[in-house]
Parts: structure tokens; sequence; C-alpha cells
């Protein structure tokens, strides 16, 4: 089944909600980091079009990322978690399938609506993704209206930039299109399964998902959900990025693109960029205004083209047996 749990309390009623929430708390003193000011962004646009934003508040003043070392980590209480959050963060919580889904705000946020999927928070789930999350974040996605296709959702998986040693997921607002959403596919596998080409500087599998009922979808998801747990058992960090198809005829069609990592970048730095899902994604948020300003597009695929290394040839191979 879709998202939808009635006729007024489906994905479109919850975003609606989450957003008028979450702009009055983003004037609330003491709840953000920051109140989102994002002044310069531009495109690097020599072939590609990478987009960067400069948010130097972000860099100075976001929480220190914990250091997680396993791509099966252990929950630790001890450590920050999202139990720990002010009442004043959580935005909504969603009952979904016999669970609850809270939507918490991201206090360093980087877009407007920045949010995070946080499923079962009290289960103290690690960050790992589940098929419930999944399931969660495709049907929502699916489910909202075409003229909310800007929101996406990404995700990093230990050992790929995760944060924060807790389930969740990134909810953004992205209006502008991003290099990911005008790449050229490749099929690979079946007739939902794709790589980006060989003309394409990056590399990438995508799913596509469409608004189906029933067996089919549950089989797809069960694809990609079994990819996922493919490139943990042979190790292998991961970074996800959900968006719709911004094309004009593909309203209902949605993208959720892996990218696999060659190694672990356990620590982020905090004085530059770091790539994780948005970064592969083609969105790009710099805190130092030299770097801005001299950033290159061949910088910025070079270094995603470090971290990703030669790995695809065994995904693909995952795809051709």
């Amino acid at each position: 089944m879709f998202f939808k749990l009635s006729a007024t309390n489906g994905a479109t009623f919850y975003l609606n909600d989450l957003k008028q929430k979450w702009l009055k708390l983003q004037i609330t003193p003491d709840v953000f980091a920051y109140n989102l000011n994002v002044t310069k962004s531009k495109f690097l646009r020599v072939n590609n079009g990478i987009y960067v934003e400069y948010n130097p508040e972000r860099t100075r003043l976001r929480r220190i990322p914990q250091t997680i070392e396993k791509l099966r980590p252990v929950f630790d209480e001890e450590q920050f978690n999202f139990k720990k959050i002010n009442s004043l963060e959580l935005l909504i919580s969603i009952p979904y399938e016999g669970s609850k889904i809270s939507l918490i705000i991201n206090k360093s946020p980087l877009t407007v609506f920045h949010t995070l999927i946080c499923p079962d928070v009290a289960a103290g789930l690690p960050q790992c993704l589940t098929p419930l999350a999944l399931k969660f974040c495709i049907t929502f996605l699916l489910s909202l209206r075409d003229e909310e296709k800007s929101f996406r959702i990404g995700y990093n998986s230990p050992g790929a930039l995760a944060s924060v040693n807790h389930l969740h997921l990134h909810l953004l607002y992205i209006t502008t299109d991003l290099y990911i959403d005008k790449a050229e596919l490749k099929i690979l596998k079946g007739g939902n399964i794709f790589r980006l080409s060989e003309n394409m500087p990056t590399e990438a599998i995508c799913f596509l998902f469409k608004k189906w009922n029933g067996s089919e979808l549950t089989m797809q998801l069960q694809e990609l959900y079994n990819f996922i747990i493919w490139l943990c058992d042979h190790n292998f960090p991961h970074n996800l990025f959900m968006t719709r198809d911004r094309s004009p005829l593909k309203d209902e069609t949605l993208k959720v693109f892996v990218f696999t990592r060659k190694y672990f970048c356990y620590i982020k730095e905090l004085n530059t960029y770091n790539i994780g899902f948005c970064e592969m994604a083609g969105y790009v948020t710099v805190g130092d205004l030299h770097l801005y300003e001299n950033l290159t597009e061949r910088q910025v695929l070079s270094k995603i083209q470090d971290v990703t290394g030669n790995v695809y040839k065994l995904i693909y191979e995952y795809f051709e047996n």
C-alpha cells in the first residue's frame, strides 16, 4: 500500500503541517543552532552543473559529528541520540505500519524545511537502513503532489558521513535541478534498475519506483534492501538520494540513487566540504568564503571519484549474477 493513512491525513497533509511548524520554530529562540540564511549560491557550470551554497553557520555551529567505525554499529545510549532532543524539536509523529515515524528538525539546516526522518526512535535503532524506513520514505515521496517534487530524501551510512548513530534520513527542500537529476542512465537489470551512463563522470546505481500497489512495489523494495544488505556484508559504506523524476512527463516516477564508496570516512572535516549524499547528487555546501569563490567542478568530481574508486566493477557484477 502507498503512504495514505486517510483521505485527510496523507503525505501532503503531514508535509503542510511540517512546513508550518518548521517555519515557526526558525524564529523561536534557542531551537535551531542558527537561522538559515544562505546568501550566496551558484552553479559550477562547465559540463555538469554542480550546485554550491555558502553556509558558514553550519560549519561553525553544528553539533560535533560522532565517529562510527562499523557499518553495523551497536546503538549507544550514552552518546547523543534522538531520545535526548528538546521536545520542541519534534515536529510530527506519524503512525506507520505498527511503528511511529518521528519528524525532527535538523538543528543545523542545509535547506529550508530540513528535517530528520527517524523511525521508531524509542527502539534505539543504529544508523542502518530497515525495510520499514525505506518503504516509508519511498511511498511518502511518491504520494506527494507533483508541485512538491522539490522535496528529496538522503541517507548517509556509517563510514559515509553519518553523524549520529541513531537511524535517521534527511528530508531536504531543493528547488533547483541537480547534477543527478540530469544524469544519463543506462539499463542494468530488469526494467527498474539502472546505472549512470559511461558518459557521466561519476557512478551510481539507480532504482526506479512508480505509483504501483501490491506485489510489484514489495518486490522492488526487497531488491533495493537486498542490495543494501549486500553492501553491508561486503563492508561498503554507501549513500542514498531519493528524488522524484523532474522531467515534465515523469512526475510519478521516483529515482533512488545508491552511491558506493571504497573506504570509510570516520571523521568529517569541518573546515572544508565532505562527500555525503548531497555532494554525490551535486549539491555542495561550504562554510569557507575563499573555498566557495574558488571551488571548481573538476575539484568536486575528482573528490567524488576518489571516494568511490573502482568499486563499481564489483557492483555491476552483483546485478549481472
